[in-house]
């Protein structure tokens, strides 16, 4: 308190005690709202030092005082409060009566007097619309979100779940509308308790996590003390529904007990009776009874300091279960009736059900079975009374709403922010127009540009690879050429030879002709195989003949073909075919036009066959897959051996399939 004082005294050095105190009344009145009493109970007591007992402002600090020693001493508080309400009646202070009646609303639904509770918290209401109006809407639906969430609370204590639901739904909506975190805080532990009390126990807790991130973030000690004690009551159901599992006993009790220490720091007198007995329930729940019973009566003796007579019975109701458990049931049914009376005086219907639920126990366990039955009964009648088979569903069904329309009104918030931005948009969208075609019309210049050049740097890539392998192929029918003549010397036919030297030097010429072209016509490369076939013809006598034959549609054509491309097949056909044969051949050339327009270039022999004649059947061609690399994707090289009736191979058939 002594820190706390030296802070005041820097914030208002240099004020006089009369602007001190209007200073701390403000204060005050920030952490009224904000539900952090201790900071209410310390500013006005400190302004309550300073000023003089005549000023106007000592009614308005003596109320934040009286509200804030609420929770520990209602009945006092009330009197102080009442006192006060005199004076604010007389000055007709708006603003004030605004607060007070929100103040005997808390004290009345404290005490157990729901109906006019709620009749306090609606005067509140009135009265802010009056003072504020629409000078302070702020300020305005803060008091009135307060108040729908006291409405809430108070419906949940009367067990209607369905209109405490809708109240805290409102009050949540404005929080969220009006940056009100203390409302929303309030609303998310309403919303979870009633979650909690229908056994949606993941949704409780998400709340409850939720209600504990965001009171830690505002510093409100008080509703962090009630979102751990409610984090705790999830595990004690938990504990209830598997006795077993420890996990959740040890998580219960840990929270339950940072919860006491923290009512006991505030001197909270309701909160700290309600935690004991959560920590009872959680002894009862594992059958510690003796346990729970040091438990509840700490919370009865805490329960007589709060002076609230609901809280009273709530106690006395759990003595009465936990002296079932001691199986002490005359105790039990003192204990039963008495909670009946009192609940009965504060027209509570919630305890009933359970209350009448211990008598029938209770009176079993006698073998009176006449009240058993009869108490039975009540417990069912006061069941219907209270929970209707829709009431869940209707519950849903307003959360749902609820989180409907908040992502219906984010997205009206975000299409308004489209159309602003798009309204900005459109005030440059000229510039941005003129600057992009001539960005794009450059850009589309030089995507022209490149790939002209890609398609060039292709075209010329493809035509040095057609002449390095035409490169290749002039080298192998040289050879054979000239290797040719050197038989023809060596076998002494001289003439032959001078005359063969002759063709072959015209046939060097037409290939020095053509090696510079990639496509050559195919009268061009059939007049080169005739030339060929003649000098071979020449040099080995009568080995072979052969015929070449060209369809009408191809001698008239337009057909083009990749130069030297036929000849390595026929001299494929000569030396593996019909050489190794050892009596006369026949190579027949044939090129003719498909129904797919493509190009058929056929050579036919009747050697010993293209596999046959292998020496190695592993061995490749060399010029076979020179050909297979200049046709690519445009064309085709089929082998076929052809055999007669008897499978005998009476030859080799090659194709030469070439697209158009």
């Amino acid at each position: 308190m002594k820190g706390f004082l030296i802070i005041v005294f820097v914030f208002t050095i240099g004020m006089t005690l009369g602007q001190t105190q209007v200073v701390l009344l403000d204060k005050c009145e920030g952490f009224y709202w904000a539900g952090q009493q201790d900071s209410v109970r310390k500013y006005a007591k400190v302004a309550l030092d300073l000023g003089q007992k005549s000023s106007e402002n000592q009614g308005f600090l003596q109320f934040f005082l009286a509200n804030s020693n609420m929770r520990s001493y209602p009945d006092s508080s009330f009197r102080v409060l009442s006192a006060v309400y005199k004076d604010f009646q007389k000055r007709n202070d708006t603003k004030y009566l605004s607060f007070i009646h929100t103040s005997f609303g808390g004290y009345y639904r404290k005490t157990g007097n729901f109906k006019e509770a709620i009749a306090n918290y609606q005067k509140a209401i009135t009265f802010a619309e009056k003072h504020f109006g629409t000078s302070d809407p702020q300020k305005l639906n803060q008091i009135v979100a307060a108040q729908y969430n006291s409405i809430a609370i108070v419906n949940q204590e009367m067990s209607d779940f369905e209109l405490s639901t809708q109240y805290a739904l409102k009050a949540l909506k404005i929080a969220n509308q009006f940056n009100l975190p203390q409302i929303e805080l309030a609303s998310i532990i309403i919303l979870g308790n009633i979650q909690m009390h229908f056994k949606q126990l993941d949704q409780a807790e998400k709340s409850f996590f939720s209600a504990k991130n965001l009171s830690s973030k505002i510093n409100d000690q008080y509703r962090l003390g009630v979102a751990l004690a409610n984090l705790g009551i999830i595990n004690l159901l938990r504990v209830e529904n598997s006795a077993q599992n420890k996990k959740a006993y040890l998580a219960s009790k840990k929270y339950f007990l940072e919860a006491l220490n923290m009512a006991k720091t505030q001197k909270d007198y309701t909160a700290i009776t309600a935690r004991y007995s959560n920590l009872a329930n959680v002894e009862n729940a594992v059958k510690n009874f003796k346990s729970a019973n040091i438990y509840l009566q700490e919370a009865l003796k805490n329960a007589e300091l709060s002076n609230s007579k609901l809280l009273k019975m709530q106690v006395t109701t759990s003595l009465a279960r936990n002296h079932l458990g001691l199986n002490d049931t005359p105790r039990a049914i003192e204990l039963a009736n008495l909670a009946l009376e009192m609940s009965k005086q504060l027209s509570n219907e919630k305890e009933l059900p359970n209350l009448y639920n211990i008598l029938q126990e209770a009176y079993t366990k006698e073998k009176d079975f006449a009240k058993a039955l009869e108490y039975q009964k009540a417990q069912m009648a006061a069941k219907d009374s209270l929970y209707t088979t829709n009431t869940t569903a209707k519950i849903t069904e307003l959360q749902t709403k609820y989180e409907t329309e908040k992502k219906q009104k984010e997205i009206e918030v975000l299409t308004l922010q489209n159309q602003t931005k798009e309204a900005q948009l459109k005030q440059k969208n000229y510039l941005i127009l003129v600057a992009a075609l001539g960005i794009f019309s450059l850009l589309g210049g030089f995507y022209f540009w490149n790939k002209q050049r890609k398609l060039k740097n292709v075209k010329e890539a493809a035509e040095m690879k057609q002449r390095l392998l035409r490169a290749q192929l002039n080298p192998h029918f040289l050879f054979n050429s000239l290797n040719s003549i050197q038989r023809l010397y060596v076998e002494g036919k001289t003439h032959i030879a001078n005359d063969f030297i002759a063709d072959f030097a015209q046939l060097m010429r037409d290939i020095l002709e053509k090696t510079g072209r990639t496509l050559i016509p195919v009268y061009e490369e059939i007049d080169f195989i005739e030339a060929y076939l003649s000098l071979e013809k020449r040099r080995l006598g009568d080995k072979f003949d052969y015929e070449i034959w060209l369809s009408e549609e191809v001698r008239n054509g337009d057909y083009n073909i990749p130069s030297f491309i036929v000849q390595p097949l026929v001299e494929n056909a000569l030396l593996h075919g019909i050489l190794p044969k050892n009596e006369r051949g026949k190579i027949e050339v044939k090129v003719e036009t498909l129904s797919n327009a493509s190009l058929e270039i056929s050579i036919k022999d009747n050697g010993v066959g293209y596999y046959s004649g292998k020496k190695n059947p592993n061995h490749k061609s060399k010029a076979m897959e020179l050909i297979k690399n200049r046709l690519g994707k445009s064309g085709a090289l089929i082998v076929e051996e052809l055999k007669g009736s008897n499978e005998q191979v009476e030859g080799t058939e090659v194709k030469l399939i070439l697209e158009y």
